[in-house]
């Protein structure tokens, strides 16, 4: 048997902040929809905790599994959270009622984070370390901003998705590519006065070409997937590894419109929008690749088969 992704729930919580909200800093609409190919994201409220997000998003999952002991560990992703220690994965499994036997840890990996939490989630399964993972980006990109900064203040969104992994006979192995690059840490990174920096040229150039070879080599070490979904950094972005990836011959998903760069959530909102709105068949076999801060890049191919209502 091989792992794959059997469910799937999201949380969005928060208010909606359309580009009107930007004009007190000099940007309009039409700016921000060319630019960015944004046109309204989701703010949580700053006291919100992530914890209580995650497990909004994790609940659905554990309350249709019904036996939620055979959940052997979860797996919070995270870029923006601030909280060290504890970490917030061992209070998502208390809120959504794991128990005290499941291994739980955060990962960052910035907006590769939501692929390398599934490379590593699935390998627990696959090597018999856990019958079923949750797998649970959980973002708050909205607190990490300087929400006067032209530059990224209209970018980044919260929101939060998860997945669950099982072992399944109909399943086929999953195949994953990632790298990295140290010396370009510059190009995206935290400033010491708060917000972030960004590249703009240099990030849009290497994002696409670094997405759109890890789609290319999860098609030639197949088996190859039924659907690609980019990380959702900006509709710029998107639209140039569709560029790269049209001779593939599957569905590519851009979803930004609606939703923002949520960082490592982007990919899992994505993917379970589409399944919701019925653009994606229930059972197939889910590209994902990302680019993000790092500097990291990433890929992997998973079969998944989920319910035919994935949203909590």
């Amino acid at each position: 048997m091989s792992a794959g992704i059997v469910d799937v729930a999201t949380a969005k919580p928060g208010r909606t902040v359309d580009n009107e909200h930007f004009t007190s800093i000099g940007l309009t609409d039409e700016w921000i929809r060319r630019r960015s190919g944004i046109a309204t994201r989701s703010w949580l409220p700053d006291e919100t905790p992530l914890a209580e997000v995650a497990a909004e998003a994790c609940a659905p999952i554990v309350t249709r599994m019904g036996t939620p002991s055979s959940i052997g560990a979860l797996i919070v992703v995270s870029t923006s959270s601030r909280q060290r220690i504890p970490g917030v994965a061992q209070k998502v499994a208390q809120l959504v009622g794991l128990g005290p036997s499941v291994l739980t840890f955060d990962m960052n990996a910035a907006c590769c984070g939501f692929v390398y939490g599934l490379v590593t989630g699935l390998s627990l399964c696959d090597a018999g370390g856990a019958r079923s993972v949750l797998v649970c980006s959980v973002e708050a990109m909205s607190r990490m901003v300087d929400r006067t900064d032209r530059q990224t203040a209209c970018i980044f969104a919260d929101g939060c998705a998860a997945v669950l992994l099982e072992d399944r006979a109909e399943f086929t192995g999953f195949r994953h590519v990632a790298g990295c690059d140290g010396s370009q840490e510059s190009l995206m990174r935290e400033t010491d006065a708060g917000g972030i920096h960004l590249d703009g040229m240099q990030v849009y150039d290497r994002a696409v070409r670094r997405m759109a070879e890890s789609a290319q080599y999860l098609f030639d070490h197949g088996p190859a997937p039924t659907v690609l979904v980019g990380h959702q950094a900006n509709g710029r972005i998107l639209e140039g590894v569709r560029g790269f990836t049209t001779h593939l011959g599957v569905p590519f998903v851009n979803r930004i419109e609606h939703s923002g760069n949520t960082s490592s959530a982007t990919i899992p909102l994505a993917f379970a929008g589409e399944l919701d709105a019925g653009s994606l068949p229930a059972e197939g076999r889910l590209g994902a690749v990302a680019y993000g801060a790092g500097e990291a890049w990433g890929g992997v191919a998973v079969d998944y088969r989920v319910p035919a209502a994935t949203a909590p």
